[in-house]
């Protein structure tokens, strides 16, 4: 392959930095410098060149305007082609980034988190020499002869670092005539991209998030600081709840009993709807207070980003960001996990088309559940799929003894919260009991749910009748629990260094490594996989209804930084990387069809197209999102679009 590598050297000092910034806030600030770049051509000579303007014309001159009779080769390419598209008009037609390369060879490690795809440690897994340290740059503007050299050593040593790992990490792909146009797709979408913001509305969704922590601070009768400090709130609430003849509710912990009053604790979500609106109004001004920080940095990124680019929001996707493939989200703002409902509802609505577009949103509806059914061959729910059934209301009208259906703006209040309290116990149960989800977690995600907590608060579910849920599903859909067993077998296969096959799912291994190769024809990798003791305790629902535990006997399948795998998280892995697979299909067959794709979200892929045009956008989304391809045939996919003047659910 005709490869170039490229890697920018700039200024930043301790408090200029992109520790401190977003890429976008960096490179158009002021005080950006490029002090050079380093080129290695494809000879194999390396150079780094402070006249950055007459390098860049040269390789203009050997590779073409957008240097697209070569490829491009980064590391972190997000980096260096946003400094080359927004500071020198520069767009290359081909790239790949080492970076990337390796969190889908190898997975992604954060730093302090084992084997990560820093340079450093990549050079360091290939045997390559060994990355330098910048430090003796920060601050330094005008280097002098000795930092020049020092620099340029630096440099070089990067840019053939980067351009050997290239070669090294590009034949282990698999599926690159997918992989490969989808990892330029997700860096372009930030360095060539935007989501336009609606800036102007940061500022009062601001004051509501202030004015809304202050409303529920008076309620309480309380200060911020009593509500902030730990011992100050469990006092107030302890004293709260004796009114009551109630004490403060507690967790285990290694150093015993501790106050459960943190947000995601379910003690602390039922205070929320406590019966004592004293009670009620302090949890609630506790967990307020507590996210208002995060949720005012969140808007402030927002803000900082938009400013520096005009207006903008570069959207940052980590291709390859979790073991399954699935996307992360990075750049310091994450469309990832902004939420449907709530704030991060409102936080959505700031992304906004151009004027004179539309957004066309697409969502794959209930993917997972098809994909599950149709691994194993759970024809009846497969059947329901296709009929386009109500799932979720004819499993809770089955569980529950009841008819369930969705709501409908006419029905009364009374009868629209109990419909609506049914239909999420059927969701829940359709959507995640089919990776093996046990009833603890069943019933706590039942009861972070507003509409499903009001059955217990009821009487009407308790931890014995999730337990019946749980085992109703495994019984009705029985080919799903079996399809579980055959994917844990074949996995310990494997490692016995035996091929398996569960279902359309095959299973190989080669020094430790297994593959899991998708219908897709991508192959999902668990490194140094082995079968050990381990002293897992699984938590689980007994007879009486209580909470207990106990240490499974036998060997587990062990792989990576001691992960454990069993049937119903191997399930779930290769469920979440089909999806996946279906959903990044799409989104470059649209791109083919001349549709520009701002980004996607988990199952959603937002579109933005002129307003004459979003009818005709509404139809190819669809066909794209629904299409059964060679590798699905008997899968019924299908998905919800519509357009829109925001972004929303």
């Amino acid at each position: 392959m005709n490869i170039t590598g490229i890697d920018f050297e700039t200024y930043f000092d301790s408090h200029f930095s992109l520790k401190r910034l977003t890429i976008p806030q960096y490179v158009h600030d002021p005080r950006f410098w490029e002090h050079g770049i380093a080129i290695r051509w494809p000879d194999g000579r390396a150079e780094f060149r402070t006249d950055v303007a007459a390098a860049l014309s040269e390789l203009q001159a050997h590779f073409g305007r957008d240097l697209e009779k070569t490829t491009i080769v980064c590391h972190h390419a997000q980096f260096d082609l946003y400094i080359l598209n927004h500071r020198h008009g520069i767009r290359p037609r081909y790239f790949i980034d080492t970076m990337l390369l390796a969190y889908h060879v190898h997975g992604r490690r954060e730093r302090g988190e084992g084997e990560s795809a820093e340079l450093e440690a990549l050079a360091k897994r290939y045997g390559l020499p060994e990355k330098g340290n910048l430090d003796f740059m920060c601050g330094i503007r005008e280097p002098d002869p000795t930092q020049l050299a020092d620099l340029t050593s630096y440099a070089k040593r990067d840019v053939e670092i980067t351009a050997a790992l290239a070669e090294r990490l590009l034949p282990q792909i698999t599926r690159p005539e997918i992989e490969l146009p989808l990892l330029m797709h997700t860096v372009r979408l930030f360095t060539e991209r935007g989501v336009a913001v609606d800036v102007e509305s940061i500022s009062s969704l601001e004051a509501e998030i202030r004015g809304q922590t202050q409303q529920f601070l008076l309620a309480a009768g309380a200060t911020p600081e009593v509500v902030s400090k730990n011992k100050m709130f469990t006092a107030l609430l302890e004293s709260a709840l004796a009114r009551t003849g109630r004490k403060v509710p507690l967790k285990a912990r290694k150093k015993g009993l501790i106050p459960a009053t943190a947000k995601t604790d379910p003690e602390m979500q039922n205070l929320l709807e406590d019966d004592d609106p004293v009670v009620a109004n302090l949890a609630k001004a506790r967990i307020e207070l507590k996210g208002e920080d995060q949720k005012l940095a969140r808007l402030r990124t927002l803000r900082n980003i938009a400013e520096a680019t005009g207006g903008v929001l570069p959207p940052y996707l980590v291709y390859y960001g979790a073991h399954t493939g699935r996307f992360a989200g990075g750049g310091q703002f994450n469309v990832q996990n902004l939420g449907r409902k709530g704030l991060g509802a409102k936080v959505r609505n700031l992304l906004i088309p151009r004027p004179g577009c539309a957004f066309v949103i697409g969502d794959l509806a209930q993917i997972e559940a098809r994909i599950t059914a149709w691994y194993a061959g759970q024809e009846d729910m497969l059947e329901a799929f296709r009929q386009n059934r109500d799932q979720y209301s004819e499993f809770a009208a089955a569980r529950l003894g009841r008819e369930v259906r969705k709501s409908c703006p006419d029905d009364p209040d009374a009868l629209k919260a109990r419909l609506d309290s049914d239909r999420q116990v059927g969701k829940q149960a359709v959507l995640g009991l089919g990776f093996g989800m046990g009833t603890l977690t069943f019933m706590n995600r039942l009861r972070a749910e507003p509409d499903a907590a009001r059955l217990f608060d009821a009487g009407e579910l308790d931890a014995l009748k999730c337990r019946q849920i749980v085992r109703d599903y495994r019984r009705h859909y029985f080919m799903i629990p079996r399809f579980w067993a055959a994917l844990e077998e074949s996995m310990r296969a494997a490692i016995d260094g035996m091929d398996g096959k569960a279902g359309c799912v095959r299973f190989d291994c080669a020094d430790q490594l297994v593959r899991v190769w998708l219908p897709s024809g991508r192959a999902l990798r668990y490194p140094d996989a082995r079968l050990e003791q381990t002293q897992r305790t699984i938590r689980y629902i007994n007879d009486r209804g209580d909470e207990d535990e106990f240490t499974p006997e036998g060997d587990s399948i062990v792989y990576g930084n001691n992960t454990t795998l069993y049937g119903g998280k191997l399930c779930e892995n290769v469920v979440q990387a089909l999806a996946r697979d279906i959903l990044v299909e799409a989104v470059l067959r649209l791109e083919d069809r001349g549709y520009r794709v701002l980004f996607h979200v988990h199952d959603e892929v937002v579109v933005e197209v002129e307003q004459d045009r979003a009818e005709f956008a509404l139809r190819a989304v669809e066909e794209e999102l629904s299409k059964e391809l060679g590798w699905s045939a008997g899968l019924p996919i299908a998905c919800e679009v519509q357009a829109a003047a925001k972004y929303q659910k």
